[in-house]
């Protein structure tokens, strides 16, 4: 819990970019308590969980620049060739925050949208599906961005 508190606080500290007195309270004890509330009886160790993160930051941010151009070139395009589609992948992952974070880092990726997490199963809506090979998707959507 004191992890997660720690790592609240400063994303809070970050986020407001302010150290006056008025709002380090807030955000120590909104940190505080979600903290405690999302606590459960996992250990986490802050710095393990920095390093996963920041392991993970290239990985999405590079997929955020292919999509964007991705999608710039579709909208770009006279008569949009687009094959949206929805898609069932699966996802190796067990932590549930582990999970979360990909399943928004699938939505903030232009041309993906994920509808519905549910035990390992994601489904996600693509903007253009190039191929119905699920190995194929798999591996293009969910495995690039498991590496938490």
């Amino acid at each position: 819990m004191l992890g997660k508190f720690i790592l609240l606080f400063l994303v809070w500290i970050g986020l407001t970019n302010s150290l006056d007195l008025q709002e380090l309270s807030v955000g120590f004890v909104l940190s505080l308590g979600v903290a405690y509330f999302f606590g459960g009886n996992e250990t986490l160790h802050l710095g393990t969980v920095i390093i996963k993160y920041l392991k993970f930051a290239p990985t999405f941010i590079k997929a955020l620049i292919q999509a964007n151009i991705e999608v710039a070139k579709i909208v770009l395009t006279p008569g949009l060739p687009i094959n949206p589609g929805i898609v069932k992948l699966k996802t190796t992952l067990k932590n549930d925050y582990d999970k979360l974070i990909l399943a928004n880092a699938i939505t903030l990726t232009p041309g993906t949208i994920t509808i519905d997490l549910r035990g390992e199963d994601i489904y996600i809506h693509v903007l253009n599906l190039k191929t119905t090979d699920k190995e194929m998707l798999q591996k293009e959507i969910i495995d690039s961005f498991e590496v938490l």
